[in-house]
């Protein structure tokens, strides 16, 4: 196998410390793969650590800002790899900063949206149980008043009952002894 000629570019200068690794081109994948194993990883992985986009990552391999990243055969084609020890650097070089005071706000919002939901959901909970309730209460008041509407007709009808008896019987006051008939069977 022939060597291919080295530029003099940066990332070539930022590879020299990994002379013991073969150029991509010069070994077969699983060769290169037994090679880098542990000591390089992928671009999507670089920017899970990183905390960035795989887009972003990508941005910035090819702007040069990962040292030492190169590109191997993959199944798609080629990829890029970074060394661990540069995505190590990068995150020690991170500075941690404090949350916003905007994202101190959202959290807090979404913290009192969580509750106001929570109570919204209690709300409609008591809403539908007082529905039944009512509807049950509906129920019974017309219950109610069909039975009172049954013992006015019935009050009514007994009232009248009365005043006829009542007026039967004082015209059979009324009447003279000797008007009055006397019961079949009587003498």
């Amino acid at each position: 196998m022939s060597e291919a000629p080295q530029d003099t570019t940066s990332q070539d200068s930022v590879q020299a410390p990994m002379g013991a690794l073969p150029a991509a081109g010069d070994t077969t994948p699983s060769a290169r793969e037994q090679a880098d194993m542990g000591s390089t990883i992928g671009l999507p992985e670089v920017a899970t650590r990183l905390g960035v986009s795989v887009k972003t990552a990508y941005r910035a391999v090819r702007a040069g800002k990962y040292a030492g990243a190169y590109k191997v055969p993959g199944p798609s084609g080629e990829q890029w790899v970074v060394p661990v020890s540069t995505v190590e650097l990068l995150l020690s070089r991170t500075v941690k900063k404090a949350p916003s005071q905007d994202s101190v706000q959202a959290e807090a919002l979404q913290a009192r949206v969580h509750e106001l939901e929570l109570l919204l959901a209690t709300a409609r909970t008591e809403a539908t149980e007082r529905a039944v309730t009512i509807e049950a209460l509906q129920g019974a008041m017309r219950q109610l008043t069909a039975a009172t509407e049954n013992l006015t007709n019935a009050t009514e009808q007994q009232r009248a009952t009365i005043a006829l008896t009542e007026a039967a019987l004082k015209v059979a006051q009324a009447r003279r002894w000797w008007q009055r008939t006397k019961p079949v069977g009587e003498g």
